[in-house]
């Protein structure tokens, strides 16, 4: 008995359905490249803008408030700074002093407050009132305030 083994011969792959989905995708492509608008700006300038060295006049005010139990210090300047203490009863005299510096300074709309940890809420609230209002411009003297989280030192 004789056993006949066939080769069998590779079968070729069929590269019709991958050439028709490539040619379909290809205008696909093309088609959907129609509906892109590329616009561009002609310009021999780059965009850029050229910083003025503008100057301040003046230093800014840096109005800070140190607020103890027996005193309250003002101090102003950032370069040249100075100070006045005024008692803590002396409320009227330190307002009349913030009127002043603002009168000076009538861009100027922020106070620091640094504040001990033992000036009881009430004072620091009455201080706070005070600095805010100015009845004889009928507008506020400094109505933004930060409060300095280190306190007085």
């Amino acid at each position: 008995m004789k056993v006949g083994h066939k080769i069998k011969k590779p079968e070729k792959l069929n590269l019709v359905p991958i050439l028709d989905s490539v040619f379909i995708f290809i205008f696909f492509l093309l088609m959907s490249a129609q509906f892109v608008d590329v616009y561009e700006i002609g310009s021999s300038v780059p965009m850029t803008k050229e910083a003025k060295d503008e100057k301040q006049e003046k230093d800014p005010l840096n109005l800070t408030l140190e607020i103890s139990k027996e005193q309250i210090v003002v101090k102003t300047g950032l370069r040249n700074p100075r100070s006045r203490t005024f008692a803590s009863e002396q409320k009227t005299e330190m307002k009349d002093y913030l009127a002043e510096l603002k009168r000076q300074n009538p861009k100027e709309n922020t106070m620091i407050l640094k504040t001990d940890p033992k000036v009881p809420f009430q004072t620091l609230i009455t201080v706070i009132d005070s600095t805010k209002e100015n009845k004889e411009a009928k507008d506020m003297l400094f109505p933004q305030i930060v409060f300095d989280n280190n306190g007085v030192k």
